[in-house]
């Protein structure tokens, strides 16, 4: 990341989460030439399938495909808090990388770690812009927050048409072998399943319908949507 800072940044509580929701998203703003970036909180290393070390190789070659630049938190899988040592740290991340536009997991979701890790952005967000909060780094506060999907959102506030980047994307969530490739060798775990991948190319067509294009990934946030945030999406649709 340059010292100007970020113009998008997608936080996951693992890897992989934010080419499951946004690959797209960050292909095209790399594309764009904005500076875009992925900020995983943990390794994922409970998870069933793959290890802390395969699974950090598999995020960097995704990263590359994307064109975006990828950070790690090292938060323990599955045991981070809401306590202030994480904040403090992810806000110390906050200010050093300096993103315009953040966007975090869903507010719901199956998985106990992203729900947690929304909170966690949203207040660390907050506090990162308080020049009197006891933190490592200038203050500075994201212009704009938003959040992917959970397991069965409403409406979105906002859809990107990325029909242009999907191969791209779709590389890019595909470098993931140990999580999402079936393999007779390896536990079917839910997102190793292929009606998983269906699941995500299912979710946009439907959001492509409604832009009248092939493909398409949502976006929500408060209202009213903030002007940065559509700052950002007409920079994309350039």
């Amino acid at each position: 990341m340059s010292q100007e800072g970020c113009d998008l940044l997608v936080i996951g509580a693992h890897p992989d989460d934010a080419e499951v929701h946004v690959g797209g998203l960050l292909a095209l703003a790399a594309k764009r030439g904005l500076r875009a970036g992925i900020l995983d909180l943990t390794d994922g290393d409970l998870g069933t399938r793959g290890t802390a070390q395969t699974r950090r190789a598999e995020a960097t070659a995704s990263a590359a495909i994307l064109g975006v630049e990828r950070h790690s938190l090292g938060f323990p899988d599955g045991r981070f808090t809401e306590e202030e040592s994480y904040r403090q740290l992810l806000m110390a991340k906050l200010r050093e990388l300096r993103p315009e536009v953040l966007i975090l997991p869903s507010t719901e979701d199956r998985h106990p770690d992203h729900r947690r890790a929304h909170r966690l952005g949203r207040e660390a967000a907050y506090y990162a812009g308080l020049k009197n909060y006891p933190s490592a780094g200038s203050p500075w506060r994201p212009k704009a927050v938003a959040w992917v999907a959970g397991e069965n959102p409403g409406p979105p506030d906002l859809v990107v048409d990325v029909s242009g980047v999907w191969e791209q994307r779709m590389a890019a969530f595909d470098a993931f072998g140990s999580q999402f490739s079936p393999g007779a060798d390896a536990a079917l775990t839910r997102i190793a399943h292929p009606a998983f991948r269906r699941g995500v190319e299912g979710r946009a067509m439907h959001y492509a319908s409604f832009l009248l294009c092939t493909w398409a990934e949502a976006l929500w946030c408060d209202r009213p949507v903030p002007e940065a945030l559509l700052h950002l999406l007409e920079k994309l649709r350039r």
